[in-house]
């Protein structure tokens, strides 16, 4: 008899923990389920962009969205930029996209998205996907107008010491360079000539070597880059 109900309690033992360890998994999924949930997009913003290349140029596309992940940035995958009717898909994940903050959010996209042979970038119907490591998708639709035309970058001129605009677009920025290349400062061209020590600052001054011109025109997703042009 004694053998028989330790026996017994053995087993009753072997079936608590063998419930103990199913409820715990069952938890485990129920909680995993629970905060699994898909990626927000909140805004998605694009521009059209002309880009210099010798003496010609070409059309490049850059796209961000503010992405938030309620399971943690890190669990998002990947980032799909399609046109589904000219069969265009870029793909990047974080070895490739780049991430900006910007007030607070976090933007993820690229910046110079070309086509191989520099074709011009197909206007009509985008879409922006996001997923994240459980397959959840959400996705953006945007349009780029299909009579967007294309235009002229903007056109500086280096006379001495001064810096002028043979073409302006609506908001026109002075990008500035070292000697390595790097991009050291960004400000507003006001019309007219104007002097470029003055335009960057006595301190940054000494360091420009180069220096390019963008134009931005938001009501139309429009920008370009001039050539960049050499000043010492």
């Amino acid at each position: 008899m004694a053998t028989a109900l330790a026996e017994a309690g053995r087993n009753r033992a072997r079936r608590g923990g063998i419930l103990l360890a199913l409820v715990s998994a069952w938890a485990f999924i129920a909680l995993s389920g629970c905060s699994s949930g898909p990626p927000e997009l909140l805004r998605v913003e694009w521009i059209l962009e002309t880009r210099p290349e010798g003496a010609q140029s070409y059309e490049s596309l850059s796209v961000f969205a503010d992405v938030r992940d309620p399971d943690g940035m890190e669990d998002l995958e990947a980032i799909w930029i399609i046109n589904d009717q000219a069969e265009i898909l870029w793909s990047l994940d974080s070895s490739t996209w780049t991430s900006r903050t910007v007030g607070g959010d976090t933007w993820l996209g690229a910046a110079d998205l070309t086509l191989a042979d520099r074709r011009p970038i197909p206007r009509g119907q985008w879409r922006l996907v996001a997923a994240d490591l459980a397959g959840n998708r959400v996705s953006h639709d945007f349009l780029m107008a299909p009579d967007l035309a294309g235009k002229a970058a903007p056109r500086a001129i280096f006379e001495g010491s001064k810096l002028r605009l043979e073409a302006r677009w609506p908001e026109n920025f002075l990008l500035a360079y070292d000697g390595a290349g790097a991009l050291i400062r960004t400000v507003v061209i006001p019309a007219g000539s104007v002097e470029l020590e003055r335009l960057v600052g006595t301190a940054d001054y000494p360091r420009i070597q180069a220096i390019a011109v963008y134009g931005f025109d938001g009501p139309s997703n429009r920008g370009g880059f001039s050539p960049r042009i050499k000043v010492k």
